[in-house]
């Protein structure tokens, strides 16, 4: 950080963070490494991995009410959609359903609005979204139904171009589906302000959140920002590889969602096709219960206890401010470099650091993104990604289709981890 900022909680906490994530340091065949691909999946906090082994060795019933095997597991689904309603700061558990995946959570919504969405309705998509919150619209209700599917651009900074999407909206737009921070380059969208404007167009309009990139890095109201349904996914929340689902009730109740005859037509189980996997429900419990303890370990042992979403909010606050520190020490490094090497795709002020998630989307001169990443692993032990992330139409407007290269960093990274990844990248554009 500058000398002049003051040392933020998360800096004195993050050797006791780090020591919550066992393979922090260390890949699976056991090489040292640093983990800066936290945007394909977070590291899984040690509880969470403790939880998930546990419940597959122990909790395997359907939930029910006579035996202690199906009541507890009954109990653990109850306890698990209450506390993910806290966390995004919904009315209730009732509101939250859980899925394979964020994917798949997303088609099944799409199929389940089948009767809600008038005939002669449009929809927007955005190009900075992740596939998964704009094929199942185009698919289901493009081709499928032969709806029009307006597709928002995004800048040539890579945000959002809220303007365009406005000029999309009209009062047969049916839904919007928008995500809340690009995993290609990292910029955040301001849903309320999004949200709000796009209602004075197209009062009736749904709004579908893609939250995934978004929940690791900062709190998530859907009451203060008024959407109606939103995903998430635990692999990203240092957890399991699982989607969660929320939307309003009154708008759940009118799905008609994937469902087999014996499967009763009534939240939240609806949504839920099959034998739900107690394992990933009871990691999923355990990596959010972590973020409580965080936010304990933030106020210190004198603060009163406040409500759950309080204290939710609380420690995302706390991530999104000292992550921005990170981004800010990196976008300084990475503006030292020389400019016919090395290009960062995105907000790249650091002064703009609060407009973006620590993810960072860039090209090294001469070496294509799949060489560049292997140079970072093999000669310093830097783990990034490459390829499309799954954000097509952002490495297409890059003109980058064959991919880009990618780091992420979490709240576990610190300031020596920024100076490492600057040094080889210095060192890999020199």
């Amino acid at each position: 950080m500058t000398a002049k900022a003051p040392i933020h909680p998360l800096d004195a906490l993050n050797p006791e963070v780090r020591r919550r994530f066992p393979t922090i340091d260390r890949d699976s065949g056991g090489r040292p490494r640093l983990y800066l691909n936290t945007g394909a999946g977070s590291l899984t906090v040690d509880t969470a991995a403790e939880a998930a082994r546990d419940a597959q060795g122990r909790l395997n019933p359907m939930p029910g009410v006579v035996v202690s095997g199906e009541s507890e597991t009954a109990a653990l689904h109850a306890r698990v959609r209450d506390l993910a309603a806290d966390f995004v700061n919904a009315r209730n558990g009732r509101e939250i359903s859980f899925h394979q995946s964020a994917t798949a959570a997303l088609f099944n919504l799409a199929f389940g609005l089948r009767g809600v969405l008038h005939p002669s309705a449009n929809l927007i998509v955005t190009d900075l979204d992740h596939m998964a919150n704009v094929s199942p619209w185009e698919t289901v209700w493009g081709e499928g139904h032969g709806l029009e599917v307006r597709r928002a651009r995004i800048t040539t900074e890579g945000k959002l171009d809220i303007a365009h999407l406005l000029s999309l909206a009209d009062a047969r737009t049916g839904l919007l589906a928008v995500t809340s921070a690009s995993n290609g380059t990292g910029s955040i969208v301001p849903l309320g302000e999004t949200v709000a404007a796009v209602r004075k167009k197209a009062p009736d309009c749904l709004v579908a959140v893609d939250a995934v990139h978004h929940a690791p890095h900062g709190s998530i109201d859907v009451q203060e920002t008024g959407v109606d349904l939103l995903v998430f996914s635990g692999y990203k929340t240092f957890g399991p590889m699982m989607g969660v689902l929320w939307g309003r009730a009154e708008i759940l109740e009118k799905l008609r969602p994937y469902r087999v005859e014996t499967n009763k037509d009534v939240l939240p189980g609806k949504f839920e096709m099959g034998m739900l996997n107690n394992a990933s429900i009871a990691s999923l419990e355990a990596a959010l219960e972590y973020l409580l303890w965080l936010a304990r370990l933030v106020a210190g042992p004198a603060a009163p206890e406040a409500g759950r979403a309080s204290r939710f909010r609380l420690a995302m606050t706390s991530i999104l401010e000292y992550e921005q520190r990170l981004a800010r020490r990196l976008l300084e490094g990475l503006g030292r470099l020389d400019p016919s090497r090395f290009r960062l795709f995105g907000i790249a002020d650091p002064a703009r650091a609060a407009e973006r998630v620590p993810t960072f989307a860039f090209d090294v001169a001469g070496l294509p993104a799949t060489e560049a990443k292997r140079r970072l692993w093999e000669g310093f032990g830097i783990q990034i990604a490459d390829g499309n992330h799954y954000s097509a139409a952002v490495v297409r407007h890059l003109g980058r289709p064959e991919g880009i290269c990618r780091a992420s960093f979490a709240h576990y990274d610190n300031a020596e981890a920024v100076d490492r990844l600057l040094e080889a990248l210095e060192r890999l554009a020199g």
